[in-house]
């Protein structure tokens, strides 16, 4: 895997562990489906997937990273190298992104515009700040909406693709070192 895919799934990992202690668990993803349901537009049917989803993919992907424990960014790293590979990867990705870009589109319109996306930064618990760059980054018609196709073809190319030209390498902001 080459250096900048190594970065995003770093990045990734600091955005997923949303307690910030250095480790992921189920509790992790339980806490994003919590705050997605809070803070963004969804009903309670779209909450409840929310929740199933995002802890279905604790469950059946990242569990096995550590052994069921606590899963620290290198082990994780090392695992999303071994599930990359993996052709049910690209639907265990697929899956949760239409549910995030619903949970994000707070007024249901089947788009999501700068301010919305500035909400799912907020949500992530990131600067709201730094949602334009990525928001017009990702936008790739640049008509200034996201629609759940380039929300979802954004999301899947920022774990599959390892081009750092691609703009969607900051789908989750800003990469860490």
């Amino acid at each position: 895997m080459s250096s900048h895919w190594l970065q995003k799934m770093r990045t990734y990992f600091e955005r997923i562990d949303f307690d910030k202690d250095g480790s992921i668990t189920r509790a992790d993803f339980e806490g994003m489906a919590t705050r997605f349901a809070k803070d963004g537009a969804l009903d309670a049917a779209a909450k409840d997937a929310l929740m199933a989803t995002l802890t279905g993919v604790w469950d059946k992907y990242l569990i096995t990273f550590a052994g069921g424990n606590d899963v620290n960014k290198e082990a994780f790293v090392e695992g999303m190298k071994k599930q990359v590979k993996d052709p049910q990867l690209k639907a265990s990705l697929e899956g949760p992104l239409p549910l995030f870009f619903n949970a994000v589109d707070r007024n249901a319109d089947g788009e999501i515009d700068q301010g919305e996306y500035e909400e799912f930064f907020k949500i992530l618990g990131l600067d709201p700040v730094m949602a334009p760059a990525s928001f017009q980054a990702i936008d790739a018609d640049g008509d200034g909406q996201l629609t759940t196709a380039e929300f979802v073809s954004a999301g899947l190319e920022f774990f599959l693709s390892e081009d750092p030209s691609k703009a969607t390498k900051l789908f989750w902001g800003p990469l860490v070192a």
